[in-house]
């Protein structure tokens, strides 16, 4: 399935890259972060003034860790790809471009995988 505009593809003219489809996953990522901030908040709200071994009792539950995980995913996608575009959109020297694009790159990876591997150690025990 192609991204690309019906008038890009009738023209033959328009970007090089796959705008529409960055365009597109940006928005599947808001929109999957909204259910997913809402069980986030009310799950915050519900344990305010617990500790830690609630907490742990808390992620230890399948569904919790799940969706806290997927939660991490999606924010750190969606954030690499807005990010991303900011870059994209106002920084014109090229190797402060790419450098931009790999610090963003490589920081919502680390950062992902770290909150993922936290989540991951409170959850099963650790």
């Amino acid at each position: 399935m192609s991204m690309r505009s019906s008038l890009g593809r009738a023209r033959g003219h328009g970007s090089g890259n796959s705008g529409t489809e960055h365009w597109y996953i940006e928005r599947l990522t808001a929109l999957a972060l909204v259910p997913l901030t809402i069980w986030f908040v009310i799950s915050l709200i519900a344990g305010l003034g617990a500790d830690y071994a609630s907490l742990k009792a808390w992620m230890a539950l399948p569904g919790n860790m799940t969706l806290m995980i997927l939660m991490i995913l999606v924010f750190f996608w969606h954030a690499m790809l807005a990010l991303g575009t900011v870059v994209d959109d106002y920084v014109h020297h090229k190797a402060a471009h790419m450098a931009g694009m790999i610090a963003i790159k490589f920081g919502s990876i680390i950062l992902g995988v770290f909150t993922t591997v936290c989540v991951l150690k409170t959850g099963l025990g650790g």
